[in-house]
């Protein structure tokens, strides 16, 4: 079942109900381990149920494996599980293995699972065939799905005929089909003898045209519903928004909370700007209501002020953080726009600053020991002198979160952090893969460890709890107190697209990004940063920056690219498929419908066809492991498909 936008409340004071009980933990949050959005959804969640004194316990899970696992020991007296990120796109009744007696009507403790997930397509079955299954719609099932909607309902309609009269004549659908076959020797037949008996024949067996009509609707309603399924996958909301709605509906916001529903909609800019447009006039609405300040050229600033602002931001990478020259250098939009990869592009970006009247030597300062009269004048330089560049976007708004003295972050930088939190952890000299090589849990420097099965298991183990722990390390970050984290994140951020550069241009410059018929590929087999991409964000991060480069390319083709990078000590490939992208700027073209992503059904067929040894249990679908030797026949399998 689910709960249109106006009935998100009910579902909350459900949950309250359901949760009560002072003694005993009765909600569990599963909450997707490597999603910011996820995590900050979460986080608000937290903070509200501790006001209302609900026991409940969060567990973060790296993929659908874990969650079954996790899922099947809980104690039979949790009442309400929350998933948080992840499950719109599964049939999960029927993964966790839910018994349809477990959940009557006439119990009313029974167990309910909140689904709070913007992943694109909706599993219908979730949605209209299970009792036990909410999910918290954000709009799209009164919008655009009522025709499926219908032809679902439509299809248990029939179903359940068919299950009716197989009881009543002991024949099923098949058993009439079989009948059918033989008609043509039947119609000879009433042919020679005659008319008379071609009727009586029809009267006796009424029933096989009732069949026959049957069977067509029900595989037209299947075709509508395959034609859903396989449109591609995408993500059209923020769950730290829906979340936020529904504190505006019970009269919960505050300042805190909008600030984590901003980082949370902000960590979807990179890969679905489109969203993040939409959202942000929302949110800007929301800032100015919550923050009168905001609208004001000065506030008075304490030493303790927790401020939100709207301020001009810039497509830069940590400019606060930084300094100028860095942060255009590496930048993704600018690196895209002037290919300052390349000799050619370097001098570009040196003529650039030349022209703005900036010294590369004040450039190459720190952004807070840089002259004080270039930052201020710094959006009017970038006005004059940028749109020959083809770098007129570089400015927006954007939103500053001020922490009195300690200084202040735009919520995309704040985002970088988090997000290399969730990469690296404590340490940037890890990657939260354990290295075949001088492997920590192998004292001995055994490298044979993709000989043994155990060993590979026990490493994957590892890895996941290495991220489950960067987790909590970036849920602490959230806290407005622990400004120390905040900036260990930002140096992280640092070094990260540092390597992805340099990973990017080596690259490029290796011309390792084939041209297929349908897409893009790239294969990672080595480099300096390779024990890095064995992690998906870091894997996504590296596609983003390609992908932005390809969008403005010369032949500026929307090709999908596949990228996959080698882990040696589990001798198999990440791979992620990633959509294709509008170059910045034309993607707030509200005319521009939304890529979708083909990757997710296209995997999962060519692993049906082909055999292939693949690993389907990420969030993010379209995000798989596949044995080293599968590869190949894997890619010319796809290539060939025609699925993209």
């Amino acid at each position: 079942m689910f709960y249109q936008v106006d009935q998100l409340s009910q579902a909350y004071r459900t949950i309250l109900k359901n949760s009560s009980s002072h003694s005993s933990c009765q909600l569990v949050i599963f909450v997707s381990c490597l999603n910011i959005d996820a995590l900050c959804a979460t986080k608000i969640l937290s903070q509200v149920f501790k006001k209302q004194l609900v026991q409940l316990q969060i567990v973060p899970v790296v993929g659908y494996s874990e969650l079954k696992r996790h899922y099947l020991q809980l104690d039979s007296n949790i009442n309400s599980v929350i998933l948080v990120g992840f499950g719109a796109s599964v049939d999960l009744e029927t993964f966790l293995d839910i018994e349809k007696d477990e959940a009557t009507e006439d119990d009313p403790m029974k167990r309910l699972i909140y689904v709070l997930d913007a992943h694109r397509p909706w599993n219908l079955d979730n949605l209209f065939g299970s009792d036990v299954i909410c999910c918290l719609d954000d709009g799209t099932v009164q919008d655009s799905l009522q025709e499926e909607q219908d032809a679902y309902m439509k299809l248990v309609e029939l179903e359940q005929e068919r299950e009716d009269d197989s009881e009543d004549d002991g024949l099923s659908d098949s058993d009439e089909e079989e009948e059918e076959e033989e008609d043509p020797t039947d119609e000879d037949e009433d042919d020679e003898d005659g008319p008379h008996k071609r009727k009586l024949s029809q009267d006796i067996n009424p029933r096989k045209k009732q069949i026959k009509e049957r069977r067509k609707l029900i595989l037209q309603n299947e075709r509508l519903l395959e034609e859903y399924y396989s449109t591609g996958s995408t993500v059209v909301n923020s769950v730290s928004v829906q979340v936020y709605s529904l504190l505006s509906t019970i009269g919960g916001t505050n300042l805190q909370y909008l600030w984590l529903t901003i980082l949370g909609a902000t960590s979807l800019d990179t890969q679905h700007s489109q969203v993040y447009n939409r959202l942000f006039p929302l949110l800007q609405d929301e800032v100015k209501r919550l923050s009168p300040s905001s609208s004001i050229s000065y506030s008075a600033k304490t030493p303790d002020t927790l401020s939100l602002d709207i301020q001009p931001d810039y497509y830069l990478f940590l400019l606060r953080h930084s300094t100028l020259y860095d942060s255009f250098y590496y930048s993704n939009y600018v690196n895209a726009k002037l290919s300052v990869w390349n000799e050619n592009g370097k001098k570009r970006l040196h003529k650039m600053f030349a022209r703005m009247g900036i010294p590369l030597s004040i450039a190459q300062e720190s952004w807070l020991y840089m002259d004080h009269s270039i930052k201020r004048e710094l959006g009017l330089i970038f006005d004059k002198n940028l749109d020959r560049y083809g770098l007129q976007d570089i400015i927006r708004d954007g939103f500053i979160r001020t922490f009195g003295y300690r200084g202040s972050v735009s919520a995309s930088e704040f985002v970088e952090a988090l997000t290399a939190l969730l990469e690296v952890g404590e340490s940037a000299g890890t990657t939260g893969s354990s290295s075949a090589k001088g492997n920590p849990q192998n004292p001995d420097g055994d490298d044979g460890v993709e000989d043994s099965e155990g060993n590979v298991s026990n490493l994957l183990t590892l890895t996941r709890k290495k991220w489950i722990s960067n987790f909590w390390l970036s849920w602490d970050a959230l806290d407005d107190r622990k400004i120390e984290l905040l900036n260990k994140g930002i140096k992280h951020a640092q070094v990260l697209q540092k390597a992805i550069f340099n990973t990017g241009v080596a690259i490029l410059e290796k011309k390792l990004i084939k041209h297929l018929r349908i897409y893009r590929l790239c294969v990672l087999q080595d480099g300096p940063d390779l024990e890095m991409y064995k992690n998906p964000l870091s894997l996504l991060r590296l596609g983003n920056w390609l992908i932005e480069c390809c969008a403005e390319s010369e032949d500026k083709q929307l090709l999908p690219m596949v990228l996959a990078t080698l882990d040696e000590s589990t001798d198999t490939y990440l791979v992620a498929g990633l959509s294709p992208r509008y170059p910045r700027g034309l993607d707030t073209i509200h005319t521009r419908k939304p890529i979708l992503n083909n990757f997710s059904m296209a995997f999962q067929q060519i692993t049906a066809q082909t055999g292939a040894k693949v690993k389907i249990d990420n969030f993010e679908s379209s995000i798989i492991e596949i044995r080293r030797d599968d590869l190949s026949p894997f890619l010319e399998k796809l290539t060939l498909s025609g699925l993209l």
